[in-house]
This record gives C-alpha cells, sequence and structure tokens, in this order.
C-alpha cells in the first residue's frame, strides 16, 4: 500500500480473477469521497466557516435526487470534486491546504481501516485498492462477513459505499486493468 498526499494505490501485478459459483470478484467504492468526508467530518475551508459544510450537503442531496449518467448529476458531480480540487489552488477563494490534507489523508486512512478489517477475513485477497475504494477477491460464503464489516466501517465514518460484481479481472497494475 503506497500513501501520499495525492491518493492510496496498492495493485497486484500481472493477474487474471474470475467469478464462478464459489468465487466472486466484488468492487467497493466510498460514493462522492472527497465532499461526503467534508461534509461527514464537517471540514470546511477555514476562512469560509462552518456553513460551508451544510451548503455542500445541499449540493451532495440534489446530486443524489438526479439519475446517475444524467447532465444534472454530472454538473453536480463536478461542482462538489471542484471545489474539493479547488482548495489546493493558491488563486482559488476554496484555497485551504489544511483542509484538502485532511480530506486526503483522512480518506486514505478510513480506507485503510477497512481494508485491515476485511483483510482478518478468511479467503478475503485484495486485488487492488486506491483512493476511494478496494476490489476484493473472494469466496462467496464470507459475503455477509464482508458486508457486516463495510455496514460497520459506514457508521464509524459516516460514509457511504456502493458495491458492484464482476465476473472477470484483468490487471496489470493499478491503474491498468480490465474488469467485466
Amino acid at each position: 500500500f503506497v500513501v501520499g498526499t495525492g491518493g492510496l494505490h496498492a495493485s497486484v501485478n500481472n493477474r487474471v480473477y474470475e467469478a464462478d459459483a464459489n468465487h466472486m470478484i466484488l468492487d467497493i467504492d466510498v460514493t462522492s469521497l472527497y465532499p461526503s468526508i467534508a461534509i461527514g467530518q464537517g471540514y470546511y475551508p477555514e476562512h469560509l466557516g462552518k456553513q460551508f459544510v451544510s451548503t455542500y450537503r445541499t449540493l451532495r442531496t440534489q446530486r443524489i435526487g438526479y439519475k446517475k449518467g444524467s447532465a444534472e448529476n454530472a454538473m453536480l458531480k463536478l461542482a462538489l470534486n471542484g471545489v474539493y480540487g479547488a482548495s489546493g489552488d493558491k488563486f482559488s477563494i476554496f484555497y485551504d491546504p489544511l483542509f484538502t490534507m485532511k480530506i486526503t489523508i483522512g480518506g486514505q486512512m478510513m480506507v485503510l481501516m477497512l481494508v485491515e478489517r476485511l483483510m482478518r477475513l478468511k479467503s478475503v485477497e485484495i486485488i487492488q485498492a486506491n483512493t476511494d475504494g478496494i476490489t476484493l477477491s473472494m469466496n462467496r460464503d464470507v459475503y455477509a462477513e464482508v458486508k457486516y464489516s463495510c455496514d460497520y466501517w459506514e457508521k464509524m465514518t459516516n460514509l457511504t459505499l456502493e458495491s458492484v460484481q464482476y465476473s472477470k479481472m484483468a490487471i496489470r497494475d493499478v491503474n491498468n486493468y480490465l474488469a467485466v
């Protein structure tokens, strides 16, 4: 696992995984990670004050109200993520390096907490991890334990997870893979 100001990365190298009756590939992703951390943890650019959090929450709530793939959803996603990105730009009204690092480093630590819980489970292998999620290879019979760990983590962090199952994954490294 590599942790840095730019994000979390980990990966197996040059492997192919296939799901079958006993085995699954599960990708778990934090919903709207950076905005959700700011909202869930109450982080805000110091010079903008606490009202920032409720305004940011309103934008995220509006985004959730639109179907994924819609222009409205995309526009609000860009607005939410753009604010976080601009927090590292010294020419932006949102500039606040402490806000940026609390989100980036804090987010990685939260994802690593989930990784640590999941690595304790029998037959769970971490295929890859990135800033906002992880991909697992596991026996289907431990799915309930994985789900329990994810639910517990969501309560601890005030973040929400989404997941999708893959039938096959061919991975060279964390940045080069094909998931079906």
